[in-house]
């Protein structure tokens, strides 16, 4: 955040907006995870499939989840084409409670995505915006990826 205004607006978001869970999702793409390996690394490349049916869109915001195929982790994505998004992601042990396990990304004419995070056996993960361009102080969350 290099914008002192921004990061007082997202200061409040995370202050009331967040209380509230949300999430987005967004694009249609399949992605690869990791570059190919190098010689002698014993990296392996790991694919990435989206997630149909659990994205979150306000404006020109949209927000979706990716799986990796290896072991399920999941990674929320946002794409702004011209508002000034902020997306994280949630996770719920205990539906309907949710708790931000994702630092808040920021996004204008780009995209950005959080790292993948465990989304294992009884917790479900969601992907929340808001659209900050439009003023908004709720967040819009997509549905929940079991």
């Amino acid at each position: 955040m290099h914008n002192p205004t921004v990061r007082t607006r997202l200061g409040l978001l995370t202050g009331a907006a967040l209380l509230a869970a949300g999430s987005l999702t967004a694009s249609t793409t399949t992605a690869v995870a990791a570059p190919a390996p190098s010689a002698g690394d014993g990296a392996v490349a790991q694919s990435v499939e989206y997630i149909p049916g659990k994205d979150a869109i306000s404006g020109s915001c949209k927000g979706w989840l990716n799986r990796r195929t290896s072991d399920g982790y999941v990674q929320a994505l946002v794409q702004s084409w011209g508002a000034h998004c902020a997306m994280w992601l949630e996770r719920s042990d205990t539906w309907p409670h949710y708790k931000r396990i994702s630092k808040i990304y920021e996004a204008q004419l780009n995209k950005r995505s959080t790292g993948f995070h465990w989304n294992g056996r009884g917790a479900g993960a969601r992907v929340c915006i808001v659209n900050v361009t439009l003023g908004q102080s709720a967040e819009t969350c997509g549905e929940v990826a079991w």
